[in-house]
């Protein structure tokens, strides 16, 4: 039922998104990587350092003032945490769908904010020699909220600051849901 759900939100998302991409010209396409501080909001875990790399594309919105867009991407995902004397590793395909406002401070710097649902798919993972999305393991969806905040210098390197709240448990028989703070720098094309 609720997978059902995530693959409805997604699809109508997706064609948002090509929608905007149709009216709005061409996208502008952008390289990202970073820092994350993941954890799980489960007892007896605390946050570890994990990583994020990947694609986002941005369209204008047509028809709106200038400054405002929206954006999508294709992030490998290091998230999990520490806890009882291990480390959880998962892996995900984060792809976070955002809208947002960017306001330009001076010819070089501008400010933008966003926010909007992100969707995680598991990929791989290990804790302990064991597959992290076995049997009795991770659940292979995640989906959430998330908000993200920072500067862009000369229209080509944004650098940002977010934070992903997960709305499903991500392990079976627990309520554990993730947490994600990222810490970020992009080039765009």
């Amino acid at each position: 039922m609720i997978m059902k759900k995530i693959y409805s939100i997604l699809i109508v998302a997706l064609a948002t998104m090509m929608g905007f991409s149709a009216q709005a010209g061409t996208p502008q396409w952008e390289i990202v990587a970073g820092m994350n501080v993941a954890n799980l909001d489960a007892s007896g875990c605390s946050s570890r350092i994990g990583f994020h790399a990947g694609v986002r594309s941005t369209f204008g919105i047509p028809n709106a003032n200038q400054g405002f867009y929206v954006n999508a991407a294709a992030l490998l995902s290091l998230k999990g945490c520490k806890g009882g004397g291990i480390t959880l590793n998962p892996y995900y395909l984060d792809i976070p769908v955002h809208a947002g406002y960017k306001y330009a401070i001076s010819e070089s710097v501008a400010l933008f904010g966003e926010f909007g649902p992100y969707f995680g798919i598991g990929l791989f993972g290990k804790t302990d020699g064991e597959d992290m999305f076995g049997e009795d393991g991770f659940k292979r969806f995640d989906f959430g909220l998330g908000l993200r905040a920072g500067l862009e210098f000369n229209k080509k390197v944004p650098v940002s600051i977010g934070y992903d709240f997960g709305v499903l448990d991500v392990a079976d028989d627990v309520s554990a849901k993730t947490r994600n703070l990222t810490i970020s720098v992009g080039y765009k094309f």
